[in-house]
C-alpha cells in the first residue's frame, strides 16, 4: 500500500513524498524556474545546423533548445515561430531536448494533437485488452489527432477515459489560443503540478494523503489526514539524504557506489560487511545482488537516473544467477512510470540498462 505525505518548508513551498511503507519512491516540490520536461513553448528557429540534421529554438530571451529535424512533424525554417515541449531539461552543457510533436498527457491517455497515431501501452500485455482498448481509442480520437492508451487505462470506465480525454482537449484549446494572442519565444504551458503528476503516473494503489495543509487539497478522489509533520513521522529528508548520497548502504550490509557522468550513470554494487551467514559463495553473492536490484529499481526513479545506466553486480559464476538478478530488476522496474528497459549482460559482465529521463511516460 503507498500514501502521499505533502508538507510546506520555510519558504511555503510544497514537498510531496510518495511512500510504500516505510520506503521513499519519489520526492516532488512544487514551483521552480528553469526548463522542465512537458513545458510547451512558443518558440522561434534560431540556427539551422545541417550537418546535425537539426536546429536550435529560441524559448525566451537567453534561452535556446536543441530541436532533431526527426522530431519534427515538419522541416522548420531558419526564423520560422513554431509549438516545442520539453522532451529532455538542460543537463550540465547540453541545451534543452525539444521535441515538435507534442504530447499532452492525463492519468489514462496521452494526446497528441498534432501527429495521427493509435496506441496502447507496452505495459498492457493483454491481447483482448489491447484490441478492447485500441477500438475505443479509434472511436474517441478526434480527426487529425493521436490517442495513447495509458497503463492506467486497462481497467478505467469508458466515461473516464471520456472525460480524461475532454479534459485534453481543453488543455490543448487553451494553448493555441495562448499561442495566437502570444508575440514572441515565451512558455506557453507550465508543466502540471507535483501531485498530480504523481496522482497521474502512479500505477500501485494509493490508501491516503496526510497533509499538513489538508484545506488545499480537492477532488482527488483519496481520503486526506491531516497532520502537522507528516515527513517527521516518516523521516522522509534523512531518507532523501541518505538516498541521493554517493554511497548507499543496503539492509544486507552491502552498498551501492554511484556515478554520474555526461555520458552515463555507473553504479558498483559492493558486499561491504555482508558475510551471507553460512551460505555458500554463489547464493551469498546472488542474495546480495537481489537486493542491490530492488534498491536501484527505487533509487532510478527517486533520483531520475536517465540515459544509458551500467550496473556492476558482485560476480556470479552461474547463468542461472545471472537471469535471476536480472528477472529481479526487470520485475522492481515494473511500477516505474517513466520507461526503463533492462537489456542484460554485457560481455564483460556489466548489467547494460537503459531509462528516458522525465519525459511523458506510458
Amino acid at each position: 500500500m503507498k500514501q502521499i505525505l505533502i508538507q510546506h518548508n520555510e519558504a511555503n513551498q510544497r514537498e510531496i513524498a510518495l511512500m510504500e511503507g516505510k520506503q521513499l519512491l519519489c520526492f516532488e516540490k512544487d514551483g521552480g524556474g528553469g526548463i522542465q520536461a512537458e513545458q510547451i513553448y512558443l518558440g522561434k528557429v534560431d540556427r539551422i545546423v545541417k550537418g546535425m540534421e537539426a536546429c536550435f529554438v529560441k524559448l525566451g530571451k537567453d534561452t535556446v533548445g536543441f530541436l532533431p529535424f526527426a522530431e519534427c512533424i515538419e522541416k522548420p525554417r531558419s526564423g520560422e515561430m513554431l509549438l516545442a515541449q520539453v522532451k529532455k531539461p538542460p543537463v550540465g552543457e547540453k541545451a534543452p531536448y525539444l521535441t515538435g510533436e507534442i504530447a499532452l498527457a492525463g492519468r489514462f491517455l496521452l494526446l497528441t494533437p498534432m501527429t495521427p497515431r493509435i496506441a496502447v501501452s507496452k505495459k498492457i500485455q493483454d491481447e483482448e485488452a489491447r484490441q478492447r482498448l485500441r477500438d475505443m481509442a479509434q472511436g474517441l480520437c478526434p480527426a487529425g489527432m493521436g490517442l495513447v492508451m495509458r497503463t492506467e487505462s486497462e481497467h478505467a470506465l469508458e466515461a473516464d477515459i471520456a472525460a480524461d480525454l475532454e479534459a485534453l482537449l481543453s488543455l490543448w484549446s487553451g494553448i493555441l489560443e495562448k499561442r495566437r494572442a502570444a508575440e514572441g519565444p515565451c512558455l506557453l504551458q507550465g508543466r502540471e503540478d507535483a501531485l498530480r503528476r504523481i496522482l497521474r503516473d502512479e500505477h500501485g494503489e494509493i490508501t491516503e494523503i496526510m497533509t499538513d495543509k489538508p484545506e488545499e487539497i480537492s477532488g482527488c478522489g483519496l481520503p486526506i489526514r491531516p497532520c502537522p509533520e507528516p515527513f517527521a513521522l516518516y523521516n522522509v529528508h534523512a531518507k532523501l539524504e541518505k538516498s541521493m548520497s554517493r554511497k548507499v548502504w543496503l539492509d544486507c550490509g552491502g552498498y551501492l557506489v554511484i556515478d554520474k557522468t555526461e555520458a552515463m550513470t555507473v553504479i558498483d554494487v559492493n558486499s561491504g560487511k555482508f558475510t551471507g551467514g553460512k551460505s555458500g559463495t554463489e547464493s551469498t553473492f546472488l542474495k546480495l545482488n537481489l537486493e542491490a536490484a530492488r534498491e536501484i529499481a527505487r533509487l532510478m526513479r527517486l533520483r531520475n537516473m536517465g540515459g544509458i545506466i551500467i550496473i556492476d553486480f558482485v560476480d556470479m559464476q552461474t547463468e542461472e544467477s545471472r537471469a535471476a538478478v536480472q528477472s529481479e530488476l526487470e520485475q522492481a522496474l515494473r511500477d516505474d512510470p517513466v520507461k526503463a528497459v533492462v537489456h542484460g549482460f554485457t560481455r564483460l559482465g556489466l548489467m547494460e540498462t537503459t531509462r528516458k529521463k522525465k519525459e511523458t511516460a506510458l
